[in-house]
């Protein structure tokens, strides 16, 4: 599964200013429960709680990747938060996170996330995404941005798009 066909640009946010990661993972479950994920916004925050106990979600280079499952959840819905300060994920390499990448997963298909995860940690190996994300403007730039890096990184991994 491709990064662009479970994130829309109506799942964007940019320059939104949180406290700590409770308060993004708390921001997340409400917009993922008002768009129809789950019945109530408290079912996904306990879910996006858990993961984060079990082992961070902070990949490193100031991106966290949190996900949790959810029962009414149809297709994999990704939201992206760009942060206007970035806040302590516990990440891997001990770096602030200032973009968010989190997953809302159908139970029907809990692995599906593990391919958008690998996908995306593949992208952010590559030094000019991270950078390309934090500079993007707006959520509509933010959307083609991801488009256009993941569709070039098809042609270096695979040698066309897949």
């Amino acid at each position: 599964m491709k990064i662009r066909e479970c994130l829309s640009a109506d799942h964007i946010y940019v320059g939104l200013d949180f406290p700590d990661k409770d308060a993004v993972l708390q921001f997340v479950a409400g917009e993922a429960a008002a768009s129809g994920l789950a019945p109530e916004a408290g079912i996904l925050l306990s879910g996006f709680r858990e993961r984060e106990e079990s082992f961070t979600t902070g990949i490193g280079l100031g991106i966290a990747l949190p996900h949790t499952t959810a029962v009414q959840c149809q297709k994999t819905t990704l939201f992206l938060l760009r942060l206007a300060h970035a806040i302590d994920f516990q990440s891997i390499d001990d770096q602030l996170v200032d973009v968010v990448l989190a997953l809302v997963i159908p139970m029907t298909n809990p692995s599906e996330h593990l391919q958008i995860l690998a996908r995306t940690a593949r992208l952010c190996k590559q030094c000019a995404f991270p950078e390309a994300l934090r500079r993007s403007p707006d959520a509509t730039s933010l959307w083609e941005t991801i488009r256009c890096f993941e569709k070039e990184a098809e042609l270096a991994w695979y040698g066309g798009e897949v």
